[in-house]
């Protein structure tokens, strides 16, 4: 038998060549004039004419295939393209046969011997069969393949070795009709094992004009897992993606938004195919665009980015995102962007209140005059306000002060006591509140202080101490010159009250016993004028009666002397008294007055008091009589007794339509013995109001009074509810 040594180049999927035998480098050398080196590609060695045939073919048929290509009129170049196969089945290179025949030799024997010896030295499972089914031919890799020996092989039929069914019959017909098929089936091995193959099937014409098929079968079992991890990856990324809870979206070179998720969507506020037709940058805030332009170029050149971002929705809504962006590789080269954006509007105005809240705080802890501390176990200070470390340390900043302990500043024996304080309180987590001290600052000085130290832990567990001192120094001296002050005033009131007593004593006796005198001299009067009336001239009889009428009236003066000063004095018991009652009491013993001015009396609705009625009864009958008193001659008295509950105290009124008087004597009434009146116009002593000032001090409350000239006056008195 004749041997035929084949030009063999071994290339991979870029057609760059790999290595070459001898006969490949001679044919090379002298078919086509180029000498094989590493990475020359087969563009380079064809022909422009054959290059473009023979690139289809390899595309088309995935680098398996037989094909003859027209080199000159006389000549044609046939090449055989099969795969190399690795230990685990993936196609690691390609084989290329390569002859110049001249077409009258294409179907020469030399040509079938050679075409047997790339079939028994492919890598590819081959089967030669009759378009029926039955196989004619087989090589060792189909053995392998399936199992069976070449023998064996032969024996069997398509359908003994490919899975029989709706996708088999399919292939059979397709490929029946056109002349080949390229698909995917079951295969099944001699053992019963299936496995997913790649068949390659094509009906051809020998050399004896009998119909063929040539058929190359894959496993594909490694790529079908392959297949089936990068489609879980993509459903598990497709997952992320769409139920990712942040908005999630990819963009073109051009800023395009390309898909968005549910999330982005919401964010975005507009459907899907408006978000798909709008470009990201309009979204972004105005003042951050060129930021933001920046940093997606950035990430358009293969740079991971991150950023935060003000952001405004086609809505208008306006929100704070945290975006990371990072590039879209396909086939090694930058295609688009992948963003991740999270709104963080929240979080950003929960840490601007924080800010607010923490300035704030140290506002307040910086200008309040306490002096506030923060010490950690190893006593160093954390923090201090400015009343502490400028008065205490004695620095110009907080700064100068932190990480420093009471020995840095104070007197051995001083910081000693204050360290030994301090690990008792953080030992026994006992806070010490108000405690009053003595301190000593850093230029020696004791000041009283009151002390309050807190203990704490922190998030590790370490054990730290608050603590707040107030200088009560002033406070302390004021407390001693006030003790001394009660003191003094203590006695003083002492000494006063007694005087008090001895006055109301002497006012009392006093008038008791010029009562008696004034009796004779108005008895002997009386006595005078009833005797010598017919002997006495006009002028002694008016001389009679001014003394009988200044005797009269300074005995009133001396019974209202003594009805004051009785005031508050003689004690009453305290009973429950009907206020109503006793205004109709009151009412009753005036009754006289009340006809002769016709006076109309209004009263309101008025409570029960727990009081001393005897007192009371007289305050009601001095303000009423007073209203009876200054009545106006020109309309008919009107007379409204009310009363209003406050929540500590009752208040009473008791107004009137009479004489009134200018606002500006409102106080002077209240004096003893001041009028407002000649004793000619209103008769009394002036002493009326003074005794209910007098009683409403003593019950604890107010008097006043509200007066217009001409329209009447309104008198208002309270009584304490605890009275």
């Amino acid at each position: 038998m004749k041997k035929i040594v084949t030009p063999v180049l071994k290339i991979d999927g870029n057609f760059e060549i790999i290595s070459w035998n001898t006969s490949a480098e001679e044919f090379l050398n002298n078919i086509l004039n180029k000498s094989p080196k590493a990475q020359l590609n087969l563009e380079e060695v064809f022909p422009p004419g054959i290059w473009t045939k023979f690139h289809s073919d390899f595309k088309t048929n995935q680098g398996i295939f037989h094909n003859i290509y027209t080199f000159s009129e006389t000549e044609t170049i046939e090449v055989f393209s099969s795969p190399c196969l690795d230990d685990e089945g993936n196609i690691k290179n390609y084989s290329l046969c390569i002859k110049v025949v001249s077409p009258k030799y294409t179907n020469s024997c030399d040509n079938i011997i050679q075409l047997k010896n790339i079939l028994e030295n492919s890598s590819l499972a081959i089967f030669l069969s009759d378009p029926s089914g039955p196989i004619v031919e087989v090589n060792r890799a189909a053995c392998k393949l399936f199992g069976y020996s070449i023998e064996e092989l032969k024996q069997l039929s398509r359908e003994d070795i490919i899975q029989m069914n709706s996708d088999l019959e399919t292939a059979i017909a397709q490929r029946n009709k056109a002349g080949e098929i390229r698909t995917e089936l079951v295969g099944i091995k001699k053992n019963g094992e299936t496995f997913p193959c790649e068949v390659h099937s094509v009906i051809y014409t020998n050399y004896e004009g009998e119909k063929r098929t040539s058929t190359t079968i894959v496993d594909i079992s490694d790529r079908k897992k392959q297949e089936l991890i990068a489609e879980n990856s993509k459903q598990a990324f497709q997952s992320l993606f769409d139920y990712n809870p942040d908005a999630v979206y990819s963009f073109d070179l051009k800023g395009n938004f390309v898909d968005l998720n549910q999330a982005a969507l919401n964010l975005v506020e507009g459907p899907r195919e408006k978000a798909r037709e709008i470009n990201f940058l309009p979204l972004i805030a105005p003042e951050d665009r060129d930021r933001v332009m920046m940093h997606s170029s950035k990430a358009v050149s293969g740079e991971v980015q991150r950023y935060q971002t003000n952001f405004i929705s086609l809505k208008g809504t306006k929100k704070v995102l945290d975006v990371t962006n990072f590039p879209i590789y396909v086939n090694k080269k930058i295609t688009g962007v992948y963003g991740i954006a999270k709104d963080i509007s929240k979080q950003v105005e929960i840490e601007q209140k924080l800010r607010e809240e923490h300035n704030m705080f140290r506002a307040i802890i910086d200008y309040i005059p306490d002096h506030i501390f923060v010490i950690n176990e190893k006593h160093e200070t954390i923090l201090t306000n400015h009343s502490f470390y400028k008065n205490y340390y004695g620095v110009e900043n907080e700064q100068e002060s932190l990480g420093l302990t009471a020995l840095d500043f104070f007197e051995k024996e001083e910081a000693t006591r204050v360290l030994e304080d301090n690990t008792r309180g953080m030992n026994n987590g006992i806070p010490v509140i108000n405690r009053e001290d003595i301190v000593q600052d850093f230029n020696g000085k004791k000041n009283y202080t009151l002390l309050t130290k807190v203990p704490f832990r922190f998030g590790d567990n370490k054990k730290g101490l608050v603590g707040i001192s107030r200088n009560i120094t002033e406070i302390k001296e004021k407390e001693k010159a006030l003790e001394e002050l009660n003191e003094a005033l203590k006695k003083h009131a002492d000494e006063l009250a007694l005087s008090n007593k001895e006055l109301e004593q002497f006012a009392y006796i006093a008038s008791h016993d010029l009562q008696e005198p004034l009796r004779m001299v108005t008895s002997f009067l009386t006595q005078l004028k009833k005797k010598y009336n017919n002997k006495l001239d006009d002028r002694a009889q008016q001389y009679i009666y001014f003394a009988h009428d200044g005797a009269t009236r300074m005995r009133q003066i001396i019974l209202d002397l003594l009805e004051y000063s009785r005031v508050g004095r003689v004690a009453h018991k305290v009973t429950a008294v009907n206020l109503e009652h006793l205004v109709s009491e009151v009412l009753s013993l005036q009754k006289k007055s009340i006809e002769e001015k016709n006076a109309k009396i209004k009263i309101g609705v008025l409570p029960e008091l727990e009081v001393e009625e005897p007192v009371l009864r007289q305050l009601f009958s001095n303000l009423i009589g007073n209203a009876l008193k200054y009545s106006s001659k020109e309309r008919q008295p009107v007379i409204k007794i009310s009363s209003l509950k406050n929540k500590k105290h009752w208040e009473f009124k008791i107004s009137d339509n009479g004489i009134g008087f200018e606002e500006e004597f409102k106080e002077q009434i209240f004096i003893i013995f001041q009028r407002l009146h000649q004793r000619d116009e209103y008769e009394g002593t002036g002493i009326g109001l003074a005794i209910c000032k007098k009683i409403v001090d003593n019950f604890g409350g107010k008097i006043w009074v509200k007066s217009s000239l001409g329209k009447g006056s309104n008198f208002y008195f309270t009584i304490p509810k605890q009275f």
